[in-house]
């Protein structure tokens, strides 16, 4: 019983964030730190002015002001109806939004929305990130 509980989306967050870090490397990776633990009363633990339920995980700000954002769930993870509510909410603001599982999610989306990552162009054009010797 006293076994630690695995947190299958945390390790796909961290790996997804440590992902986009390295094939981004002109944006800012930000989590948002929505969920958390309820007290005795239903209310969570961290509630704050302007906290919005529902908002995804990952937020990327890339170059000329474009904003992306990240949905990240387990194989299993279902998307709640406040998680979904945002979402419809932010595609008019033009405001992209992917609900992934896995860094091959992540791709496909960056791919979807014409991102251009470091992975992309080196695949691409043959361009490396490192020095040829």
């Amino acid at each position: 019983m006293g076994a630690i509980r695995k947190q299958p989306e945390a390790q796909i967050q961290k790996a997804i964030v440590a992902y986009l870090r390295s094939v981004l490397p002109y944006s800012l990776v930000a989590a948002i730190p929505n969920g958390s633990q309820r007290t005795a009363s239903g209310r969570p633990a961290n509630a704050v002015a302007g906290m919005l339920s529902g908002m995804p995980d990952l937020m990327v700000l890339l170059p000329k002001g474009e904003v992306i954002f990240f949905e990240v769930k387990s194989k299993v993870g279902r998307v709640s109806e406040a998680q979904l509510s945002v979402h419809l909410a932010m595609r008019p603001l033009n405001h992209k939004v992917a609900i992934v599982r896995s860094i091959d999610d992540v791709r496909l989306a960056l791919d979807a929305w014409d991102i251009q990552t470091k992975e992309k162009m080196e695949k691409n054009y043959g361009v490396s990130s490192k020095m040829d010797d």
